[in-house]
């Protein structure tokens, strides 16, 4: 397998090439696992559940996320002892005299 490293020309690589690093185990990873049948993966996902009607709190977990997608994280932002943040704009306008003038 050969990752290009430089463009036609020789010159700097061609875009980040970071994005294809991290396929090249994934990439492994997938072949390995569906082989057979994919057997590999049956049996690591019966030991997921397994471990989660166990009650083990992150193979629970896991299968949630899996099953439902991860819950999505509020985040709610207020100002100072909870009150609601101002949010304005406010133009200045500097004419070449010096002379200010808000809007």
């Amino acid at each position: 397998m050969t990752i290009e490293t430089t463009n036609e020309k020789g010159g700097a690589p061609i875009g980040n090439q970071n994005a294809k690093k991290g396929k090249l185990f994934y990439d492994q990873l997938r072949k390995v696992l569906v082989q057979n049948d994919c057997l590999k993966l049956r049996n690591i996902a019966d030991k997921l559940v397994q471990a989660a009607e166990k009650g083990e709190g992150w193979a629970i977990k896991e299968v949630m996320d899996r099953m439902d997608g991860k819950a999505v994280q509020a985040t709610e932002l207020t100002g100072p002892e909870g009150a609601q943040l101002k949010t304005a704009v406010q133009l200045i306008f500097v004419d070449p005299d010096g002379t200010i003038t808000t809007d």
